[in-house]
């Protein structure tokens, strides 16, 4: 089995959510909660739910973002798609197209499937762009029948 994500989908998926919702949640609600002569900088209850809808909005950015990438390894038998609690593989029969966007500082990978799957019918990733060439190098009778947008 080849890996075609990035190692940083574990860090953005997982540590970064759980280390951003634990302590700037615990943030949020000190200030929410203090009382006005224990926290100087939050006295104004504008500064107080500003912060709460931040947190928020950056709850809800984190869920459309990051939460979404999934874990990409390719195989001879298929494709195996994880979010780190649950494992699917798809046959390369279901797999429509495989193509990436360019970002300057990493590179969002994704798999279109013919059909819905369990993580969607687009499945998105954190690609490393040379383990995919290694493997399609290797095997590249998988890749004759589907779109290529590399």
């Amino acid at each position: 089995m080849q890996r075609i994500s990035s190692n940083l989908t574990f860090f953005f998926k997982l540590f970064i959510p759980v280390f951003w919702t634990t302590f700037y949640g615990l943030f949020t609600f000190v200030v929410l909660f203090t009382q006005d002569s224990a926290l100087q900088l939050f006295q104004s209850d504008l500064l107080r739910y500003s912060n709460l809808l931040f947190y928020l909005s950056t709850l809800l950015i984190m869920y459309l973002t990051i939460f979404q990438l999934k874990r990409v390894e390719l195989s001879t038998e298929g494709v195996y798609i994880t979010n780190y609690f649950k494992n699917i593989r798809y046959s390369y029969d279901s797999v429509e197209s495989i193509g990436y966007r360019n970002y300057y500082f990493f590179k969002l990978g994704f798999i279109r499937l013919h059909q819905k799957g369990y993580f969607g019918k687009k499945v998105v990733f954190l690609l490393k762009k040379g383990y995919l060439e290694d493997f399609m190098k290797e095997h590249p009778e998988k890749f004759g029948y589907m779109d290529l947008y590399l």
